[in-house]
């Protein structure tokens, strides 16, 4: 099991993204991808961001329809987790990424990120 980050599920959506072949191996290589709810809303939001509505409704709607993807909301734990994890990174972690982190280090799950401190800060 895999737990994506914005940086992945952009590159993945965005076929103009410099990652985005990158990222379609990444995913034909992953049996499950969990994609924490806090991940899904800043992700839609970016594409919203960048691409308008219609390509966030419509990406929205293909995540949600992949079968190996399963949109997750974390325990209070997680939320803990994250939490104490954002502070203790003192601003070197964004709290999306420490979600990230705290769904990938208790359950021995890697992360599906191009970003180096969130790959960094799952394996400690």
């Amino acid at each position: 099991m895999r737990v994506a980050d914005t940086s992945f599920l952009y590159a993945l959506l965005s076929s103009t993204d410099a990652l985005h072949e990158r990222a379609i191996r990444a995913a034909k290589e992953t049996e499950a991808i969990t994609v924490p709810a806090e991940i899904f809303s800043e992700t839609i939001a970016l594409v919203h961001y960048r691409s308008g509505f219609e390509n966030a409704r419509a990406a929205g709607d293909w995540l949600r329809l992949q079968a190996g993807v399963q949109i997750a909301v974390g325990a209070d734990e997680t939320l803990r987790d994250a939490w104490r994890t954002f502070v203790r990174a003192n601003g070197r972690l964004s709290y999306p990424d420490s979600i990230v982190v705290a769904w990938c280090r208790p359950r021995g799950f890697g992360p599906l990120a191009f970003d180096s401190r969130i790959l960094a800060y799952a394996r400690r």
